[in-house]
């Protein structure tokens, strides 16, 4: 099973020799049905199997309906909590941002003067 799940990953990467054969097949396919039912007939097709999907890889369908409803149209007013760990990686993230910046600032500013010295001597 292990060789199947390998292959099968293999197929759809791009630059493999399965994954070019892959995606050749699927756009074939698809340009095919552009030709035989038209643009607007393959996107409907297209749309519906999208959705079959969705529908498909969810527990039950309630809770796919609800969560397509939930992605159409998010819920309004609805609080926001955040964690006190939420916080912390905020804070470390703009630390982080904050003295990147300060590494870079002098950095840039030596090298506009070299430039600047450069124009001078020039």
């Amino acid at each position: 099973m292990n060789k199947l799940e390998e292959m099968l990953k293999d197929a759809f990467k791009p630059g493999t020799a399965r994954g070019k054969f892959f995606f050749g097949l699927v756009f074939f396919l698809l340009a095919l049905m552009f030709v035989v039912f038209g643009f607007w007939k393959t996107l409907f097709i297209a749309l519906l199997t999208a959705l079959g999907v969705f529908i498909g890889s969810a527990e039950t369908i309630g809770k796919a309906t609800a969560k397509l409803i939930d992605k159409i149209y998010p819920p309004r007013n609805q609080k926001v909590v955040y964690t006190q760990e939420d916080i912390e990686k905020v804070k470390k993230v703009a630390e982080l941002k904050k003295s990147a910046r300060a590494k870079a600032e002098p950095a840039a500013g030596a090298q506009s003067e070299s430039g600047e010295e450069k124009e001078a001597k020039g």
